[in-house]
């Protein structure tokens, strides 16, 4: 028996031959709920960009997190009114099928070239396999008819939900292949006996076999070069975790760097760094399914290409929309795009598992990377959020191209060549930049300021007196320099040596009252009255938080910093003292 409600009997006859008309009604509760909860994830879909900030100050990612949120609560009312319309989702008839959710027209059986079931836990599918040319001239119904041809799925398979059905998945299924059985039947009585096959039109080829090797070998690559940051990092890492200062060195994005320097190359060597060994593995776990979904779909010229492609958007995205202060380092965004291609990419076969893999397989990690759920993980990392929203955009874009050049008697898309060229050109730039960072290590690593700053004290004093013979100018202030190595390496010579070279400048310019405050012989307030200028000024705040800060006054000397960063010009030595100070003092 079944209920009433479910299904309605038109012209019913005792005549077996006529087969009677059934409309299969939604399942409203079922509707109702999954309306409930599309509103619920619309909810959190649109209020995780606010988590991370402050109230009122919402994240970046905002710009695709609401528009997405609009979508799903749209999904939802769709359904809404699905419910409250009470029409059938299905009706089968000896005309033909009628699918609510597909098309406007009845489906003439004529048209149906096989119904297919597609069960697994949580989905039990009707696919109804048109002809191509008929499905071509149905017009979509809802959403569907919105959407780029592109995105609207070759329309040959309609789908039809059993869940949503109220009635039994197996008996429905049944009934349409026995009026699927019956017109086939008829036909061939009509036609004399014989039943002329569907003009055959191509399916989608494809190609899984073998394994995703470009992938394994970008993984390698990626665990090798994280290898070379703990190798060459100019500061010594931290639990396998290469600095901060190291990934900046190595080609870490940094908006001063390419937007002053020209160094745009950083854009690609961001994207094959890592800030430590947990956020590699994440990367490569997550590359690893990426690879599994789609190089062997696409091949792995487009495969690469993809990545560098994503990678690059996604740096760009780093660079643009973080704090300018903020290093970007992670092959997320090139991940990302992957995911992002993927499901574009699921749009070039017809309805059916594959597909439907292929998007789930793709929402579980994409969704979860583009919400900012959470700012920062357990070490004080920033998750780049920027970074996996321009990869997501840059992989969804060269996705749609790459749906045009991939006709269906071909495995893989065209192009290929073209694909390698741009997978190329990234490592050439990644190869080619090695000479640049080269230099800056070199650089860095003998940075007097740098080894001050890392403890290095006697190597800077050192290299504070070397500085002298390429910037006489600057003398007196390399020998003040000397003179805080000295004392904050305990070497008993500083006094003398300071005292030595306070002798050999003239004791009515500036910046001899620093020395004497230094000796002993003035306090703060008279070197500051000795200050003629804003220059002189900006310094002479910066020397007397240096004075307290070497008598353990912390309190007294921060204020000081504070005060020269903000006066003395970014190009002064006392500007990056007084960055470098604040920046020791914030970690104790």
């Amino acid at each position: 028996m079944h209920n009433q409600d479910t299904i309605s009997l038109e012209s019913f006859s005792a005549d077996p031959q006529v087969r009677r008309k059934m409309e299969f009604a939604y399942d409203k509760g079922r509707l109702l709920w999954l309306v409930f909860l599309a509103q619920v994830i619309a909810v959190a879909v649109a209020g995780g960009p606010l988590l991370p900030d402050r109230p009122g100050h919402p994240h970046l990612s905002a710009i695709f997190c609401w528009p997405l949120a609009a979508l799903i609560s749209l999904l939802g009312l769709v359904l809404l009114v699905k419910a409250a319309r009470g029409k059938p989702g299905l009706i089968a008839s000896p005309d033909g099928i009628y699918i609510e959710t597909h098309a406007d027209e009845t489906i003439p059986w004529r048209s149906v070239r096989d119904i297919r079931r597609y069960q697994r836990k949580r989905a039990d599918q009707l696919y109804v396999d048109l002809d191509p040319i008929a499905a071509r001239t149905l017009t979509r119904r809802g959403l569907m008819r919105w959407l780029p041809r592109a995105l609207q799925g070759r329309a040959t398979p309609a789908v039809v939900s059993l869940k949503l059905l109220r009635a039994d998945p197996d008996w429905v299924y049944a009934q349409c292949l026995e009026f699927l059985a019956k017109n086939r039947e008829q036909q061939a009585l009509t036609d004399g006996g014989v039943t002329s096959p569907p003009e055959d039109h191509a399916a989608p080829v494809f190609d899984l076999k073998g394994r995703p090797f470009f992938t394994y070998a970008l993984i390698a690559v990626l665990v090798g070069i994280y290898v070379a940051e703990l190798k060459f990092g100019v500061v010594p890492e931290k639990q396998y975790a290469p600095s901060t200062q190291t990934l900046l060195v190595l080609g870490g994005t940094f908006r001063q760097r390419i937007l002053q320097y020209g160094e745009w190359w950083r854009l690609v060597t961001a994207s094959l760094l890592h800030g430590n060994i947990l956020h590699l593995a994440f990367n490569c776990f997550a590359l690893w399914r990426a690879g599994i979904l789609l190089e062997r779909l696409i091949g792995w010229r487009w495969f690469a290409a993809l990545f560098c492609l994503s990678a690059v958007g996604g740096s760009t995205a780093s660079l643009l929309m973080n704090p300018a202060n903020m290093v970007g380092v992670g092959a997320s965004g090139g991940i990302i795009g992957l995911f992002a291609a993927v499901i574009v990419a699921s749009f070039h076969f017809p309805a059916g598992p594959l597909p439907e893999i292929l998007r789930m397989g793709a929402v579980q990690i994409l969704v979860p990377s583009i919400l900012p759920l959470v700012g920062q993980t357990a070490d004080g990392m920033h998750i780049d959020y920027a970074a996996h929203l321009g990869g997501a955009l840059a992989g969804g874009i060269v996705s749609l191209g790459l749906l045009k050049a991939w006709p269906n008697n071909r495995p893989h898309p065209r192009f290929g060549v073209v694909a390698l060229i741009s997978s190329v050109a990234f490592a050439t730039i990644a190869l080619g930049s090695i000479w640049p960072v080269s230099q800056l290590r070199a650089g860095y690593l003998g940075d007097p300021f740098v080894q001050y700053f890392q403890g290095q004290y006697q190597r800077a004093a050192d290299d504070f007196v070397a500085r002298i013979k390429l910037n006489p100018d600057a003398t007196p202030y390399y020998h003040l320099w000397r003179f805080l190595a000295q004392t904050r390496g305990n070497d008993s010579q500083a006094a003398s040596d300071l005292r030595m070279a306070a002798g050999k400048l003239d004791q009515s310019k500036w910046p001899y009252p620093v020395y004497k405050l230094f000796l002993g012989e003035f306090t703060p307030e008279e070197v500051t009255a000795k200050a003629t200028n804003n220059d002189s000024l900006c310094e002479a705040t910066f020397y007397v938080g240096e004075w307290h800060l070497l008598r353990g006054e912390s309190a007294e000397a921060i204020p000081k910093f504070n005060a020269a960063l903000l006066s003395c010009p970014k190009t002064f030595m006392e500007y990056e003292g007084a960055q470098g100070e604040l920046l020791q003092l914030s970690r104790h």
